[in-house]
């Protein structure tokens, strides 16, 4: 198994008893060029930058992650742009893969993405790994003047938009809402054919789009009490769905993210609510990745529980380096998926 970390770009995750959180940072707290070398010396196999334009002040949408129904952005929250941050984290590493988590596609025109980031492909030597997602905050879609109700089949379109742009010498598309041809898209990436592409979701229809146009799926496990096998249900969707259109599932793979915390010796475990996933000792926490192995997962993105604290991010990122990177490296994926991309 592989482990990723969320990106500073969007500030420090922490968890309460039942929801996850990102509490705001400031530029000079984020630090995530420098961030990115501490990971990449740690030997994590991937650095994920999450993505949205704005915020809206008042927001009725719940993150993904909290069936509670709690917002876990603040209200004026610092988000950098997930594109030119992982340029400059490119220029700065050599090895760290280098992903979206996950780019929403819809509010934005597929071209010009497929140009930014066949541009971050380039400038890393190919370490670029393209999380998609159809996004999850009406206001935002709003904001941008897009329909929040066509998001699922705008994604689509722009995941055969990306991937043409990257594959083809001349580009066309005719689709619902997108419609060109006889454009050209040079340089391609440096990945031949092109950069993995991975679908983030939590639902049925996410699973689908997942197994017709990309290359994984990649859902969200952010609460303390979560249970690797949840999405157990959307596996077996996409089993049924590649059956049905007669793809090859050897070269698809599974990958998560989770919250996680690795304790200092002797740091004593939350009384109420029992342990969250992920925490505790080096065992523990080695224990509940082989339950993610064992639900099928290659590669374990992690959004550490550092109550808003980047020093105590960075000494996670050393931790998890010493203790659960290398014996993870072990530990084995079921289910017949195949391994999540590895470094360049």
């Amino acid at each position: 198994m592989d482990i990723g970390i969320y990106a500073t770009t969007h500030g420090i995750g922490y968890r309460d008893e039942s929801d996850f959180y990102l509490r705001s940072a400031s530029v000079e707290q984020m630090r995530p060029v420098r961030i990115a070398q501490l990971v990449e010396s740690a030997g994590f196999h991937s650095m994920w930058f999450p993505d949205h334009v704005c915020m809206p002040i008042g927001s009725s949408s719940a993150h993904v992650a909290n069936a509670s129904g709690k917002r876990a952005y603040e209200a004026r929250h610092n988000m950098l742009d997930a594109a030119v941050t992982m340029g400059a984290a490119a220029a700065a590493t050599s090895r760290l893969k280098l992903g979206t988590s996950v780019l929403i596609a819809p509010y934005r025109n597929p071209l010009s993405d497929a140009r930014q980031f066949a541009t971050v492909d380039l400038l890393s030597n190919g370490r670029l790994m393209l999380g998609v997602g159809a996004g999850w905050m009406r206001e935002e879609f709003d904001a941008l003047g897009r329909p929040y109700a066509e998001r699922g089949a705008m994604a689509n379109e722009c995941i055969e938009i990306y991937k043409r742009s990257w594959t083809r010498e001349t580009v066309e598309f005719h689709g619902r809402f997108f419609d060109f041809d006889d454009i050209s898209m040079d340089p391609k990436p440096a990945q031949k054919p092109r950069p993995p592409i991975v679908f983030g979701g939590v639902v049925p229809a996410g699973a689908r789009r997942a197994v017709r146009h990309c290359d994984g799926f990649y859902p969200i496990f952010l609460d303390p009490q979560a249970d690797p096998d949840r999405f157990a249900p959307l596996q077996d969707e996409i089993r049924r769905e590649a059956e049905r259109i007669g793809r090859d599932l050897s070269k698809f793979f599974m990958m998560a993210v989770a919250s996680g915390r690795l304790a200092a010796a002797g740091e004593r475990q939350p009384a109420r609510g029992g342990r969250p996933i992920c925490t505790g000792t080096a065992d523990q926490v080695l224990a509940d990745l082989e339950r993610f192995a064992a639900a099928g997962y290659s590669l374990v993105v992690f959004i550490f529980d550092c109550f808003g604290r980047v020093e105590e991010l960075e000494t996670q990122i050393h931790r998890f380096g010493e203790d659960i990177i290398r014996p993870a490296a072990g530990i084995r994926a079921r289910g017949g998926w195949a391994p999540a991309p590895v470094p360049a």
